[in-house]
């Protein structure tokens, strides 16, 4: 069985993002998919290749918490916090007003 490389490797379905200034939940109309594998994150929208790049986390501080969380480095996107809870994922911006994004893993 192949190991692993990162936890949050997978496919992940965004279900909603929320933030922005007003706090607003938003449900995508299309499929938005995020392939985190062989340490590169792709980002698909309705299975078309939208990006992908390199993957990898250090631990760092965050808006969201006190506690050192995982921070995505890489340079196609700003600050971003990424946390698994069971099949779920959650990737954060690290600024205010910014958003939050939640995915279901894909079966």
């Amino acid at each position: 069985m192949k190991q692993s490389l990162t936890p949050y490797e997978g496919t992940w379905i965004l279900k909603y993002q929320r933030g922005g200034f007003a706090g607003k939940t938003i449900v995508p109309n299309k499929e938005i998919k995020l392939i985190i594998a062989n340490k590169k994150i792709s980002r698909y929208e309705d299975e078309q290749l939208l990006s992908e790049e390199d993957f990898k986390t250090i631990k760092g501080s965050t808006i969201q918490s006190d506690e050192l969380k995982d921070i995505i480095v890489n340079n196609g996107i700003s600050k971003q916090s990424i946390e698994q809870k069971g099949d779920t994922l959650i990737i954060s911006d690290q600024c205010y007003d910014c958003f939050t994004y939640l995915y279901i893993k894909e079966k």
